[in-house]
């Protein structure tokens, strides 16, 4: 048999730490990165901007962005891509035949309120006038995320 030996009451310690509690996402959920750990900024926006015209246009599949951006941004385009389809749905099946899309991704213009966001307008040519697409981005675990979209 083994024998238990209690410790004296003298020999505990008199002041136990606390631990403050820690969140999961603080562990575990994104981590923001700043500007200086993260590829460039432009090239990203018009990467993205560049997909993301493709989507609204039909010719790309709305699941090729989801990597690219936030949650919001993709439950967005995915209704407007829904819509476009009802409504095309309704054409005779002539005027339903999509044609892959013709513009030209122009200059940039990046804004960055603080660290590790940028918002970044870019010019586009769609032939018969000019657009702009306006983004924001954000740093998240090391890479560029889009968070808001849109295209005016």
């Amino acid at each position: 048999m083994s024998k238990k030996t209690l410790s004296p009451e003298g020999d505990e310690p008199h002041n136990r730490r606390s631990f403050s509690s820690v969140n999961a996402n603080e562990e575990f959920g994104p981590q923001s990165t700043p500007t200086h750990e993260l590829p460039s900024p432009r090239a990203f926006a018009l990467n993205v901007t560049h997909r993301a015209l493709e989507v609204i246009y039909g010719s790309r599949d709305i699941g090729q962005l989801a990597r690219w951006v936030s949650e919001d941004v993709y439950h967005s385009m995915e209704k407007h891509v829904n819509a476009e389809l009802r409504r095309r749905s309704h054409l005779p099946p002539a005027a339903r035949i999509r044609q892959a899309p013709l513009f030209t991704l122009g200059k940039t213009h990046l804004f960055s309120p603080r660290d590790g966001v940028m918002e970044v307008c870019v010019l586009v040519d769609t032939r018969n006038r000019f657009q702009t697409a306006a983004l924001r981005i954000e740093g998240w675990d090391h890479r560029w995320r889009a968070t808001a979209f849109a295209f005016l």
